[in-house]
């Protein structure tokens, strides 16, 4: 085959040299290179399209319909990018084979400065103030609390992921209580950044850090592994459907959800208008821990939506499997192989740009604001529509032609920068750095037009 290396005497190949060279370029820039996971892209791609749909989707509880369907994107697309946050950390420090020495220095001094980018991009965005809360702070929280356990097995990551999707519910949920009650107040400026990142945020890492760990726990595995995949799928979206069906009957079993909210606003110290409650006084229903709805930060939730977030996970890695030795299966496997990576490659592409994309619709939607149109709350999924295809086209487009994404390629180049490779190897799977998934855009609140992620 000619190549712009490698002209032929064939006046023909010659002249396909170049639209040939040209093609491969960019097949390559749409793969990745070698040290990318597609599988891992194309989860982040449905992340960042569930964000937009959690954003300016128009949804309802009938599954019956396509809103309805639209519907699950609202909370599970923020804890899928959290999960493959985790994924991608564990990536770029190593795999299945942590780093060890300088290189995991040099690692953790990058994944650093990158949590410092995503903090300096949210200020930018924040200011915009286009009613979408912002999840990239946390993030940059997130990055740094996983810092001390990357070097931890995938058991202890899964065993320690476990633990807080059951005990950080509860801090979640009772922990803003007590510091009110007790005359202390809960942070709502800058100067309780941390108390609002681990406890009072709407992302609080005491239950978030569970679906970090969770990937992180992944990512320390053998994703070549068919096993691997598999039971992702299975314990994933089992996990999920028995968390669902517990938490139904438990809910049931007090009333339903409705009671438990009127209980709630009865005893809860931020709809006290009058007295504030003591320490003494009736303290919010252990029955709001039964709930597993978006946000709600509930054990069931948790448990739940970190199920499901694992089981899209392990089909992403099934569809996005390479193709290998003929070990991995013969031709028509193979071509079934090339066939899924191109039909997802869109998908691929919004994942791997996930920064730049997150930021590109958070900049549409404050635009078309200035102009009177709010697509927080448009009629219809005209906009949504189009915004999806928009993204899938021009993150294509622009990963065929230039490869990593403008935001992507600006973080990478800063953390080299500042922390140069003691070594090539540490270059080996440059694509995989953690700036490829750290926002997710977000929601709840008092604002009435703020949608859920």
């Amino acid at each position: 085959m000619p190549t712009l290396d490698q002209p032929s005497a064939a006046p023909s190949a010659v002249s396909r040299g170049p639209f040939r060279g040209a093609f491969d370029r960019m097949s390559r820039n749409l793969l990745g290179g070698p040290g990318r996971v597609p599988g891992a892209d194309i989860a982040r791609g449905i992340a960042v399209l569930g964000m937009f749909t959690a954003h300016m989707g128009v949804t309802s509880d009938d599954i019956g319909t396509l809103e309805g369907w639209l519907s699950l994107a609202h909370g599970r697309s923020s804890i899928l990018f959290a999960t493959v946050a985790g994924l991608s950390l564990a990536l770029f420090t190593g795999g299945a084979k942590p780093f060890t020495g300088e290189l995991m220095r040099t690692a953790r001094a990058r994944i650093l400065v990158r949590a410092v980018l995503l903090l300096a991009l949210v200020a930018v965005l924040d200011l915009l103030d286009g009613r979408v809360l912002l999840i990239l702070g946390f993030y940059a929280a997130y990055f740094v609390l996983a810092l001390p356990f990357l070097r931890m097995s995938p058991a202890r990551l899964a065993t320690t992921a476990v633990l807080i999707a059951v005990v950080g519910p509860f801090l979640a949920y009772y922990g803003p209580e007590a510091l009110l009650r007790a005359g202390l107040r809960a942070p709502h400026d800058g100067s309780g950044a941390a108390t609002d990142f681990l406890l009072t945020g709407h992302y609080p890492a005491v239950v978030w850090m569970a679906y970090v760990f969770a990937g992180l726990a992944v990512g320390r595995c053998d994703l070549r592994s068919p096993a691997l995949r598999l039971g992702l799928v299975a314990g994933g979206f089992g996990l999920a459907a028995v968390s669902s069906l517990v938490s139904a009957f438990l809910v049931a079993g007090v009333g339903g959800a409705e009671a438990i909210e009127q209980q709630f606003t009865r005893t809860a110290f931020e709809y006290q208008v009058t007295t504030p409650p003591t320490l003494t006084d009736p303290w919010p229903p252990l029955a709001g821990l039964y709930l597993e709805g978006p946000h709600d930060d509930t054990m069931f939730e948790a448990l739940g939506s970190g199920g499901f977030a694992l089981g899209v996970l392990g089909l992403c890695l099934l569809v996005g499997a390479r193709g290998g030795t003929s070990a991995d299966g013969g031709p028509v496997r193979q071509t079934a192989r090339r066939v899924a990576l191109a039909v997802t490659a869109p998908l691929a592409a919004v994942g791997a740009m996930a920064l730049t994309v997150y930021s590109a619709q958070i900049l549409v939607i404050w635009w078309w604001s200035r102009t009177g149109v709010d697509l927080l709350v448009y009629p219809d999924n005209g906009p949504l529509g189009v915004m999806v295809l928009c993204a899938l086209a021009g993150a294509t487009l622009w990963r065929a032609l230039f490869g990593r994404g403008p935001l992507e390629r600006v973080f990478t180049g800063i953390a080299r920068k500042a922390f140069p490779t003691p070594g090539r190897t540490a270059d080996a799977a440059p694509d995989t750095a953690p700036d490829a998934a750290p926002d997710a855009p977000s929601d709840p609140t008092s604002a009435p037009a703020q949608k859920v992620t």
